[in-house]
């Protein structure tokens, strides 16, 4: 189970900081959307507002914590909400094509979730209450 988890860890947070960099310093040439497509419109938006670039950096420092082990459930933390605005892109947006990614990073993060489940034991719990 260890290397699983390590293996895991190790795609997950590679993935996320070579993607994150690419938001942020593009190396991996994209074609530009279909004119007049939903994916264009949503890049008109999203690039020269500097959003993208935010969601980069999440991309990377969560990629970097999940790397590092003794920070993985801080660095799922934060791919958690950058892997449901993929999934939703492609769902809503793109009619689920290149969802594939996504798809798998997604699976990464629910099984690594599940492997540091005890760091995650106080969110899930209905006796809350302020301390």
């Amino acid at each position: 189970m260890k290397i699983a988890i390590i293996i895991s860890r190790l795609l997950l947070g590679a993935g996320f900081i070579i993607f994150g960099l690419n938001i942020l310093y593009p190396f991996m040439p994209m074609p530009p959307p279909p004119e007049g497509s939903l994916t264009q419109q949503y890049m008109m938006v999203m690039i020269p507002t500097h959003w993208m670039a935010l969601v980069g950096i999440f991309q990377l420092l969560g990629g970097i914590l999940v790397i590092l082990g003794r920070t993985a459930p801080l660095g799922l933390v934060c791919l958690g909400p950058v892997l449901v605005n993929i999934l939703a892109f492609h769902i809503l947006i793109t009619e689920g094509q290149g969802i594939a990614p996504g798809l798998v990073f997604s699976g990464l993060e629910i099984f690594l979730i599940y492997a540091y489940r005890s760091y995650f034991s106080g969110l899930f719990t209905t006796e809350a209450s302020p301390s």
